[in-house]
């Protein structure tokens, strides 16, 4: 009874390391448990074969302390990898530790130095114990301490469900090992007595029961989906072998007078295989059968898993409609299948299966209308042989003749957003069975799960394409463009980009926005950090040997909720710009010194022709006192006629560089008119001034303001008919003052407005034509714009924008 009870411990433990090795081949740690359960187990069969095997109890002796001297070693092997890898406790002490098991192994098996004999008695086996016995004794227990110390030491420093795992074990441990330590080494040490060494295997039950209970229970080692595969599987043939055993119950009186004992044994194999082999003939036979009539059974939940896994993976329409028609057509084994999505033009044949025609199932460029329209109104399958159930009607009877027409038996909606975007449509099955149930769920829950793999597809396919349209542009054109993202790493760099800045297109997308220049440095970087768009009008780009002028625009990128993804920034050269502008500005310099030397020569040549036609006659009537006195006043007149023009040239020419000081715009103003009041009052022409309460800081000279508003003034007087009116108005707005001043006049000929600030052009009989030359030089010293224009109710309007003061300190009064 005894080595039959051995036996079977030792049997559950193999059991046991094999299921620990199966579950995770590779792990460290289930190889090592693995190996120390399968220690125990020759340990135990060992001592079992010393109670059967009584012809030779000494080597049955010697194989149990050969296993037994490597239990320590394989424990601290565990030890040191479960549930984590110890730092402290290396693979050299471990490797040491199996070297030193080894040894003794060694000694067990071949010298007398452990074990010096042993021999049956009627009451066990006993053994002999060498002189070195003390010596292996000491070393299993030193060993085994060790490897407890460091399981111990873990289950303190473990939280949670590993330190559950890892209390459960180590009960398991200090059990077995205090009862096998106890019966099999320290008594036979002690006492000389070895005929209970049979109780100290029996301890391993503990062990494994506490270790089953943290597999199952606990997850040890991830242990418990192999256990309850293996106890499935055992429970099966068990159930299966029990009709079996009940057959053998009742007619094993018969069979064992009729029978001889190896045929008795032969019939009982033959019996029990039968009863196992059953379900799988069965399956095999029906598979077959099943192949032979086109019928299919599918595994709907390896279908379903594959199926997700491929559509969740897939974002290419060319290699997931073929995916899904093969998938459809080998679950359901119909005569055809095929796809149809949804565009412009209305549903379009997208695939179909690529199997050979085996039946008369059609798939048109085109899905029929009536089909389109049930799909759109339900939202659900259309089953051709449903169609016409429950009185059907005119709409429907058209549906179900097309379906028929086209061989079409099941209708399946794809859908995206509660909007039907396409379908997948199956003839009838090749088996002649109708679609079941669960056909119907598997085929409804690949197409809802298509229906969003489509779509997905669909605007892949855009972006993708979306992309390549701008990556086209954005090769192409000859601005800078570059992109980084919210973390600062270039996202795009193009290469007129690459032009402008002297990096290489290829080496710079993934770099840090760091390496770009300061003008894009900053930008972008302001762009992202304030999630609003900068423009630089105008700033220095340097290439590493030339410096250039851009203009240079950036704008964050905003993801739908608004939260920045990154900045662009769009830069361009302005060099070649900068040069046809110089171009421009000196033709039109050399135009406005043409038009200011006729000009000159125009008012300089009538006083000269006056002056010239008295110097001709003087010498006739020099004695003509009445001709000497005209000529010497016209002669002066002239001459003073002539000084005016130089003087107004010069201010034209060479406006005052005296120094722009801060004053208040309302006091040149209101002293502008109030010089000319008197001249208004005596034409009966209404003033109005419209000036704000606080001041109008800007930064200029007095004296050229006053001139320039006194011109415009001037200006507006000579133009305003009698009991016309005049308005002068002064507003302020967060950057610029604004003064503008409206007549009652005839205004300006709309075709003579962009001329009205030449020199010599005027309106007026009389003039010289500088006085609004003057003006708009003023203006551009105090850098603010002149500009005139004709008010919708009659009159001229003009305007002055000068710039406000920044951090002025108090205005400088007159």
């Amino acid at each position: 009874m005894i080595p039959f009870s051995l036996s079977v411990v030792a049997l559950v433990t193999f059991a046991l390391a094999l299921f620990v090795w199966r579950a995770r081949p590779n792990s460290e740690t289930n190889r090592s448990f693995a190996l120390f359960i399968l220690l125990g187990g020759f340990w135990i069969i060992g001592t079992a074969a010393a109670f059967r095997y009584d012809a030779r109890p000494e080597l049955w002796t010697r194989f149990t302390f050969a296993a037994a001297s490597f239990l320590p070693a394989a424990f601290l092997a565990f030890a040191r990898y479960y549930p984590t890898p110890s730092r402290w406790l290396t693979r050299r002490v471990v490797y040491f530790n199996f070297g030193v098991a080894s040894l003794f192994a060694v000694i067990s098996l071949t010298t007398n130095l452990i074990v010096s004999g042993a021999a049956m008695t009627p009451s066990g086996p006993t053994r002999d114990i060498g002189f070195a016995y003390p010596v292996f004794a000491a070393y299993f227990l030193i060993a085994w301490t060790l490897a407890l110390a460091v399981f111990l030491a873990k289950s303190r420093g473990a939280r949670g469900l590993a330190r559950l795992q890892l209390h459960y074990l180590a009960a398991g441990f200090v059990i077995s090992g205090a009862g096998g330590i106890t019966m099999n080494l320290l008594v036979p040490l002690l006492t000389g007595d070895s005929r209970y060494s049979w109780i100290g295997p029996l301890f391993s039950l503990a062990f494994i029961a506490l270790v089953a209970h943290a597999i199952i229970r606990h997850r040890l080692m991830d242990l418990r989906l192999v256990i309850h595969r293996g106890l499935t599987l055992a429970a099966a043939m068990l159930v299966s072998l029990l009709p079996v055993g009940v057959f053998i119950t009742f007619a094993w009186p018969r069979l064992s007078l009729h029978l001889e004992t190896p045929e008795l044994v032969a019939v009982l194999a033959a019996i029990a295989a039968v009863s196992l082999l059953i379900p799988f003939v069965r399956d095999v036979t029906g598979r077959l059968l099943d192949r032979y009539v086109y019928r299919t059974h599918a595994n709907y939940q390896r279908t379903v898993r594959e199926a997700s896994r491929a559509l969740t993976r897939v974002l290419d329409l060319k290699r997931l409609l073929p995916f899904l028609t093969d998938t459809v057509a080998t679950s359901t084994r119909s005569e055809g299948v095929a796809i149809y999505l949804r565009d412009r033009r209305g549903f379009r044949r997208a695939a179909r299966d690529t199997r050979p025609m085996q039946g008369p199932f059609e798939a048109p460029d085109e899905a029929p209308g009536g089909a389109v329209t049930a799909l759109d109104s339900t939202r659900d399958l259309l089953l051709t042989e449903e169609v016409m159930r429950d009185n059907p009607t005119a709409e429907q009877r058209r549906l179900h003749d097309e379906l028929t027409r086209l061989n079409w038996a099941l209708v399946l909606p794809l859908t995206s957003e509660d909007t039907v975007i396409g379908a997948i449509v199956l003839g009838p099955k090749l088996s002649g069975d109708p679609f079941y149930p669960q056909d119907l769920d598997l085929l409804m829950t690949l197409a809802n799960q298509a229906g969003v793999a489509v779509k997905n597809a669909q605007l892949f396919a855009q972006v993708v394409l979306a992309n390549e349209y701008i990556n086209s542009i954005v090769a192409t054109i000859e601005s800078g463009v570059v992109a980084i993202d919210a973390g600062g790493q270039i996202a795009l760099f193009n290469r007129a980009a690459a032009q402008l800045t002297g990096l290489r297109a290829e080496d710079t997308p993934g770099q840090p926005a760091t390496m770009l220049p300061s003008c894009l440095r900053d930008a972008l970087a302001t762009s992202v950090a304030e999630g609003r768009a900068l423009t630089q009008p105008e700033v220095e780009l340097s290439d590493g040997t030339a410096t250039r002028p851009i203009i240079c625009t950036t704008s964050p990128l905003l993801d739908p909720a608004g939260t920045v993804l990154g900045a662009v920034a769009v830069f361009s050269d302005l060099t070649s710009l900068k040069e046809l502008e110089k171009g421009r500005r000196r033709a039109e310099r050399l135009a406005y010194f043409e038009m200011l030397a006729s000009g000159i020569a125009h008012e300089i040549k009538n006083p000269l022709v006056a002056i010239k036609t008295f110097a001709q006659l003087l010498p006739r009537r020099h004695s003509d006192e009445r001709f000497i006195e005209e000529f010497g006043r016209i002669t002066a007149r002239e001459i003073q006629r002539m000084e005016r023009l130089l003087e107004r040239l010069r201010t034209l020419s060479r406006p005052s560089d005296r120094p722009r000081q801060p004053l208040d715009l309302r006091l040149p103003v209101a002293e502008a008119v109030e010089t000319m009041r008197a001249a208004f009052e005596d034409k009966n022409i209404g003033v109005t001034v419209a000036t704000p309460t606080t001041p109008c800081v800007i930064r200029g000279d007095h004296a050229e303001l006053g001139q320039l508003l006194l011109n415009l003034l001037l200006n507006a007087h000579e133009a305003t008919p009698p009991g016309g009116t005049l308005r002068v108005e002064l507003e302020a707005t967060a950057t610029h003052a604004i003064v503008a001043i409206r007549d009652t006049g005839p205004g300006v000929p709309a075709g003579l407005l962009d001329r009205v600030f030449e020199p010599f052009f005027s309106t007026k009989q009389r003039g010289s034509g500088l006085g609004l030359a003057i003006c708009a030089a003023i203006a551009q010293t105090h850098d603010a714009k002149l500009k005139v224009a004709n008010a919708p109710a009659g009159g001229a309007v003009f305007t002055i924008e000068f710039p406000l003061a920044v951090g002025a300190s108090a205005p400088v009064s007159a």
